[in-house]
């Protein structure tokens, strides 16, 4: 029902026009009294106005007298009243029940109107007091937010002091931590990611002689000054070379190669650090000389301590490391046999005996021994006094020296029967020496003193004599090799000497190739910086062997830019070197990295570092393959070029400097 009802007040308009001419139909087709009849149009048109409207009823009402005076109009005869008793009454009767009927909706109307409009005041007043209701409700949330608001503030205000407190102690910790602890083993502490464990690394130590006597005839600032002043040069050297500095004993200094990172050239990086260290003590005119000790193999490495903990090198390496660093000489590296034999391709070393002429018992023969070698420092090469020296030794029986003697003796005067023989006695009792003992091991041990870093360029297998007589001295001249910059790069790489022989070689074929002068320089400079990026490959891709996956070799590719930015930084501003650097590894067919430049796109001189780069890498000894033969080489490389690899102008120029047609 309340839906028909809902359906008919809706669409009441239609009903309203139907009723009317439908009812205008029925009254003057079908009823006599039409008179009486006008009074039913007022029920329409109250409910038009009730239900539509002003503007609706009125439109309604004008419609209701038009079609009634269209019927009027049409047949005036139908609406005269008849005149007898009967009609008058039933006119009345019509009459009476519409004006009663309208009497009955108007008040119906009124009473359901009044009922709206208390239902309205109802309402309103319910409105009201919902009003003020919501008005107190909203004034307590605005108190209660403004309240929050300060509360959240403040305790926002509390966490960021809190935060700031935590930061600050924090970063006052790891600075204490930084400054008692190697980076790398904080930041592995941090993570948890530090183990205790047997590696193998090579150990180091160092010590200052003559340290205590200096010490005790200076004031205690001055002394700490000038200590602290040579530990900081040793710690730049020794973070350059990856070292862990694991503490300072006084003078002394103690550091492991290859933990708590596993650097697999740990060996090569603890010797190329060591001969660093003592030439920048003499660079520097400390008042004091060092000896170092270095000695490679197993040990146990880990975090030692309970409440006050440190990250330490455990085992017989440990000690043997520090005996021989007590057997080295002032001013000198010493290292032991397993050492040697990783870095005996890089160095240059001799076998160390602990003779020397002050084993001498006789003063009177210890006496003659130090006026001739005064003499012989004014006159080296007096072959009468070599002679004399070499049997005053062999006489004091100091084999050792009386062996460097005569076999100078020998190489100045071959014929000469007698420092011949003596020369062979001495060699079997030098040879028996070699063999030091040391104190705590049963076996005796090799040790060797270094004497200096390899110099690649007179490697004849690579460098043949006329290409070294025709370059070596106008390369020398031109600029100094940055030996400091190079070598931790390619110690980490176990490629010491690459960057030497790359400028060397690139210089030269930049020269057949009739290049001008300034070119040749950038090219030079170019071939001693290329691989000098390569700090930022993670240590465990370099020297790798087997395939490189396709995200690896991207790490590998980043090098080349790398480089570019490493020497933007150190302060270079040469464009034509950024280049080059950029791309030598740029294949003259577009297979290479990082931009796939192809054929006259790349730069002149980065075809020839490329060239000069390869031919290093096939003569220089890897730590996955043995070096090849220069010839070999070269044949090589020009099957590569015949696949497009390299520039065919290049590798004919460096055909001719090698002297291969």
């Amino acid at each position: 029902m309340n839906a028909l009802k809902r359906y008919l007040i809706k669409n009441f308009e239609q009903f309203f026009v139907l009723i009317i001419l439908l009812s205008v139909v029925a009254v003057n087709y079908f009823l006599p009294y039409k008179l009486a009849f006008l009074n039913f149009y007022f029920i329409p048109i109250l409910l038009a106005a009730y239900y539509l409207g002003q503007s609706k009823s009125i439109l309604g009402a004008i419609l209701c007298v038009l079609l009634v005076s269209i019927y009027a109009y049409s047949d005036p005869e139908s609406f005269e009243t008849g005149t007898s008793t009967l009609d008058l009454a039933l006119n009345i009767v019509v009459w009476a029940s519409f004006l009663t009927l309208t009497g009955a909706l108007v008040g119906h109307m009124q009473m359901k109107l009044k009922q709206e409009k208390t239902g309205k005041l109802t309402l309103e007043q319910e409105l009201s007091t919902h009003k003020d209701e919501l008005q107190e409700v909203t004034g307590k949330l605005d108190d209660f937010t403004h309240h929050l608001e300060n509360k959240v503030s403040e305790r926002t205000e509390h966490l960021e002091k809190t935060k700031h407190a935590i930061e600050s102690q924090k970063e006052k910790v790891e600075e204490a931590l930084y400054t008692t602890m190697d980076p790398s083993v904080v930041k592995l502490i941090i993570e948890n990611r530090l183990r205790t464990e047997k590696k193998n690394l090579s150990i180091m130590f160092a010590d200052l002689k003559a340290f205590t006597e200096y010490s005790e005839e200076r004031r205690p600032e001055t002394v700490v000054m000038e200590l602290n002043r040579f530990l900081g040069e040793m710690e730049d050297i020794m973070m350059a070379y990856c070292a862990h500095i694991d503490k300072y004993m006084g003078d002394g200094i103690m550091a492991e190669f290859g933990a708590p990172i596993d650097y697999e050239r740990h060996a090569l990086l603890a010797v190329m650090a060591s001969i660093k260290m003592q030439e920048r003590i003499a660079e520097n005119d400390f008042p004091w000389q060092m000896r170092i000790g270095i000695a490679s193999g197993e040990a146990t490495i880990g975090l030692i301590g309970k409440k006050r903990q440190s990250y330490t090198a455990l085992g017989d390496v440990v000690n043997l490391a520090s005996r021989i660093q007590g057997l080295c000489k002032p001013g000198a590296v010493t290292i032991d046999e397993a050492t040697y034999d990783i870095t005996r391709k890089f160095i240059n070393a001799k076998r160390k005996t602990i003779l020397t002429y002050r084993n001498v018992d006789n003063p009177q023969l210890a006496s003659e021994i130090l006026r001739c070698l005064e003499m012989l420092d004014i006159q080296p090469n007096d072959l009468e006094l070599t002679k004399k020296m070499g049997f005053l030794f062999l006489q004091a029986n100091n084999p050792v020296h009386a062996y460097d003697y005569l076999r100078k003796a020998m190489e100045m005067d071959p014929g000469d029967d007698r420092v011949k023989l003596a020369f062979a006695e001495m060699s079997v009792k030098v040879d028996a020496l070699h063999d030091i003992p040391v104190r705590g091991r049963k076996a005796r041990i090799h040790l060797y003193e270094i004497e200096g870093i390899r110099n690649p360029l007179e490697d004849r297998n690579k460098i043949p004599a006329k290409l070294y007589d025709d370059y070596h001295g106008r390369v020398e001249s031109i600029i100094n090799f940055p030996e400091n910059v190079i070598l931790p790069v390619e110690s980490l790489d176990g490629s010491v000497g690459h960057a030497r022989v790359v400028g060397f070689i690139s210089y030269a074929i930049a020269d057949v190739l009739d290049l001008p002068d300034r070119i040749k320089q950038d090219i030079l400079l170019a071939g001693y910086f290329c691989d000098i990026g390569k700090a930022i490959i993670p240590h465990h891709m370099i020297n790798r062997t087997g395939n490189l996956s396709s995200k690896e070799y991207e790490e590998i590719a980043k090098h080349c830019r790398e480089g570019v930015r490493v020497l933007m930084k150190t302060g270079y501003e040469n464009e034509s070197l950024f280049e080059i650097v950029a791309a030598h590894h740029e294949n003259f067919n577009g297979t290479g990295y990082p931009s796939s430049l192809v054929g006259d796109e790349i730069p002149i001189g980065a075809r020839i570092v490329s060239v000069a780069d390869a031919y290093d890498a096939m003569t220089s000894w890897r730590p996955y393959r043995d070096r090849w033969d220069y010839r070999a080489a070269f044949l090589e490389l020009q099957k590569e070029t015949s696949k497009g690899k390299f520039d065919p102008a290049v590798i004919s120029a460096l055909g001719k400097l090698l002297n291969i047609s």
